[in-house]
């Protein structure tokens, strides 16, 4: 199978080289829809402690995307200084919104929960490993383990509480559908090398985070 992504589609614009100008064209939509979402919860009057942890939520998913797009346009070449400067963060972003939506849920769903502490502390711990981890292994490999070990959880909580609470459906069928990006990835689905699996990833990312809005608006409605 041919991986398009391998393949250089460098553009020039006033004479400075974008690389993956799709990916990026695509990360920087991602981060602007992202930071939409944040400003929506944002304006929320008095919002709960889960609505305010959704909040960051977004807003680092959106950070993480737009450092992710300059990672993508700025270097044909994936390492050295310069694309580790946007890179590691772009990471530690991503791990940063994992632990804010753990967070939400023990604000939430769990907060009546026999079991919330162990939870709470369960995702602190994680969020300190995978931090160090980002920095140790240099690997994208732990953003995606620490996505599946913190989300899995967060995706079979709201499920099951779906019969107390129909809105969280909406949380777990988006996180479902977050999962899928991991097989595109894994199985390089691609149609050309202007739409990639890291392109066609974006937007199911897309539909994800903007299915899992309905769920967490609804839900702070219903809290007034």
């Amino acid at each position: 199978m041919i991986d398009y992504v391998k393949i250089d589609t460098t553009i020039t614009i006033g004479g400075i080289a974008i690389h993956q100008p799709v990916t990026a064209f695509t990360d920087i939509i991602l981060s602007v829809i992202c930071f939409c979402f944040f400003l929506k919860l944002k304006q929320i009057n008095n919002p709960d402690k889960s609505t305010k942890n959704w909040t960051f939520f977004y807003l680092f998913l959106c950070l993480a995307s737009f450092t992710g797009a300059f990672s993508h346009a700025l270097f044909l070449i994936h390492s050295g200084t310069g694309y580790d400067s946007l890179w590691l963060p772009m990471q530690l972003f991503n791990v940063w919104a994992a632990f804010s939506a753990q967070y939400a849920t023990y604000n939430s769903v769990l907060k009546n929960s026999s079991n919330k502490n162990i939870w709470k502390w369960f995702s602190i711990i994680l969020l300190l490993i995978s931090s160090i981890s980002v920095f140790v292994f240099h690997n994208f490999l732990v953003v995606v383990i620490d996505s599946a070990i913190a989300l899995i959880p967060v995706m079979i909580i709201h499920f099951m509480d779906v019969r107390h609470n129909k809105n969280s459906e909406y949380i777990a069928w988006g996180i479902v559908i977050l999962f899928i990006t991991a097989i595109i990835n894994g199985t390089k689905i691609s149609i050309n090398e202007y739409c990639t699996y890291l392109d066609i990833a974006h937007l199911f990312i897309i539909t994800s985070l903007s299915v899992m809005l309905i769920g967490i608006r609804r839900n702070t409605i219903s809290l007034k």
